[in-house]
């Protein structure tokens, strides 16, 4: 079975989309070649879902800031410094993939923001995303976003 990613509607030409990739194991080499036949490029992860072996199908991996950091301020850039990357990947055509697996909301955080640099409205950057109505997105890292 292939890899269930969530493509988000975006201006282009490249692709934004979210995978998830539950519990603490990192990424098998079956399963980085089934995202490179689904055309990923870039795959943004955790520093523990890192493929074991150096093989990574020619996906280039991006580790997220980590979230343990007593020093959430230099998180909250560094996340507004990647999702101004990956909104220059996205505008030179590269597919991205944000992987989902600690329940933190990184993963839809940092797609909202990708989009809005995309020049997609937050709210709708929001409903591309799949955000429900209720479902907590967290709130840290929007005011250093929203004040660039």
């Amino acid at each position: 079975m292939g890899p269930a990613l969530h493509v988000i509607a975006g201006p282009g030409p490249g692709q934004l989309a979210t995978i998830a990739h539950p519990g603490d194991q990192p990424w098998t080499p079956p399963e980085m070649a089934a995202l490179a036949r689904a055309g990923v490029q870039i795959l943004v992860c955790g520093a523990r879902h890192r493929p074991s072996t150096p093989e990574s199908s020619g996906i280039e991996l991006i580790t997220y800031p980590d979230p343990d950091d007593p020093a959430t301020s230099r998180e909250a850039t560094e996340m507004v410094a990647l999702a101004t990357r990956l909104a220059q990947e996205v505008r030179s055509g590269r597919f991205v993939v944000t992987q989902s697996a600690a329940e933190l909301g990184r993963t839809t955080l940092l797609a909202t923001m990708t989009l809005t640099l995309l020049g997609i409205r937050p709210g709708e950057a929001l409903r591309r995303t799949g955000v429900t109505v209720g479902r907590p997105v967290p709130q840290d890292w929007l005011h250093d976003f929203v004040a660039r």
